[in-house]
């Protein structure tokens, strides 16, 4: 019988794994790309978010993509429901 703490473990692995592969797909699209200007990461660390970006040089762009951001995951939660 599995026991909660492999669960647990299984679990944190999987989402790790997805995290990873997602950074290797991004990192790949910078490298593959004419331009890249800006990025903002928030990431769930040890139960606290953990935020990485590059400078801010323009602030109405970073709110630009931050509303992207939010429109996204608001348009996933709706196709989950």
């Amino acid at each position: 019988m599995t026991t909660l703490t492999e669960i647990k473990s299984i679990v944190n692995d999987k989402h790790k794994k997805e995290l990873l592969e997602g950074l290797k797909e991004v990192k790949k699209q910078i490298q593959e790309a004419d331009t890249a200007e800006s990025m903002v990461l928030m990431v769930k660390l040890n139960g606290d978010y953990v935020r990485f970006s590059t400078s801010i040089g323009n602030t109405m762009d970073l709110v630009a993509q931050l509303e992207l951001l939010k429109f996204d995951v608001i348009k996933r939660m709706k196709r989950e429901d």
